[in-house]
């Protein structure tokens, strides 16, 4: 995505037929704005659009935004989730092209949809929220400024029962580099891994490597050496993953090999870019 100069706080507001219209037209409104990016959703699914790592052929200009951002602040139920993972996909990692303005409104909108009592609504909060406030691991890079609250949210959805909704907290603690969460994702890591509950272990184990704290290296020597790294799901390649980014030991050639493995190809494009290296 291209960035753009900050649009004024005017772009945020909400025009009154819109307004009028979020009720009954509020995901067509949605498909037109995404298609307008170049962007075919997949059985007209949101979410099935962000899962896929799509992002848009047409440039985000100056008031992209504003449609999911305003449905995002004013709908409610399956309709806000919708503009959730809308403007997740429009604003992208980092939300290299939304203002400040944009992003901190963007920001309390997903903050009340983590405390939601209705779990989509979580789910798809976190979710949004990790990508568009995730960290940079270059020191110089961007670091989206997180909402106040919004770690505190993520810890209490994290304590919830639902395996889903743990894991789409500690996705969003790990982009974000949440350096609080180290303690509680290296104790969720050994639970996960001793329980057996492989795809939640190497979700915590991921989300370690983005943060990058030096107690994590010998986590990582210690699975690195271990069988429990191999195979070929999504998991192993977590490890991979985490071998590279703390490591460096060359692990990237099998993340760089994963890009053909056709269920693995969106995680292994978003692990590279993620290192700065190039897609193959």
């Amino acid at each position: 995505m291209t960035p753009i100069t900050q649009i004024t706080q005017m772009s945020l507001v909400l025009p009154l037929c819109l307004v009028l219209a979020v009720a009954a037209e509020a995901q067509s409104i949605l498909v037109e704005t995404i298609e307008r990016h170049g962007i075919e959703l997949p059985g007209n699914s949101f979410e099935a659009a962000f899962d896929a790592g799509m992002v848009p052929t047409v440039p985000v200009t100056p008031g992209s935004l504003a449609t999911p951002l305003a449905m995002l602040s004013v709908a409610t139920g399956t309709d806000r989730v919708a503009a959730a993972y809308a403007f997740g996909i429009l604003a992208g990692r980092s939300a290299r092209p939304a203002s400040p303005a944009e992003l901190a409104a963007a920001g309390q909108a997903l903050l009340q949809m983590i405390a939601s009592e209705d779990r989509r609504s979580r789910i798809a909060g976190a979710r949004v929220a990790g990508r568009v406030m995730a960290a940079s691991f270059d020191p110089r890079g961007v670091r989206p400024p997180v909402p106040a609250g919004m770690t505190d949210g993520l810890f209490a959805l994290l304590n919830r029962p639902s395996e889903i909704e743990q894991l789409a907290a500690i996705d969003a603690l790990g982009l974000m580099r949440e350096t609080q969460a180290v303690a509680a994702l290296t104790e969720r890591y050994y639970f996960y891994r001793e329980r057996g509950t492989r795809a939640l272990a190497g979700g915590a184990l991921e989300a370690l490597a983005r943060i990058g704290d030096a107690s994590t290296i010998e986590v990582v020597r210690l699975v690195a050496a271990d069988k429990w790294a191999g195979g070929r799901d999504a998991t192993a390649l977590a490890v991979a993953f985490a071998r590279e980014r703390l490591l460096k030991d060359g692990s990237v050639v099998t993340i760089q090999q994963a890009v053909d493995d056709k269920s693995r190809r969106v995680q292994a494009r978003s692990y590279l870019d993620e290192l700065g290296v190039p897609v193959p």
